[in-house]
């Protein structure tokens, strides 16, 4: 897989909701802030991965995502190495789906949706 690393600062938004990019990232250094509709959904650092639901489906960004300090580094997954990745790895794709299970139900907490009372 080729990657690349990109530097940002405080404040920086690094993706935006609704975008139509498709790569995931590393975070290197630093931390972001992952937050939808204004609400933050949670804080990531070091050696964690977002981005990766467009990334594997290529859908649009659900979220959006803010460098959290001046050190942020990241790096950068290319879409074309998804259909790859999962074609030749698809045992490493077992963590990486359980990493996205646990975030969905994280958000789904944290914006009070309750299956019983639908």
């Amino acid at each position: 897989m080729s990657s690349k690393t990109i530097k940002y600062r405080n404040g920086q938004v690094i993706l935006k909701e609704g975008e139509e990019t498709h790569e995931a990232y590393i975070i290197m250094t630093g931390n972001v802030i992952i937050s939808n509709n204004g609400v933050t959904i949670a804080s990531l650092g070091e050696n964690e991965i977002f981005g990766e639901l467009s990334w594997l489906q290529h859908t649009p960004r659900s979220a959006t995502v803010t460098a959290q300090g001046d050190d942020v580094s990241l790096r950068v997954i290319n879409s074309e190495d998804a259909e790859r990745f999962m074609k030749h790895n698809p045992k490493a794709l077992i963590p990486l789906l359980k990493l996205v299970a646990a975030r969905l139900q994280s958000t789904l907490k944290k914006v009070g949706y309750n299956p019983i009372n639908t």
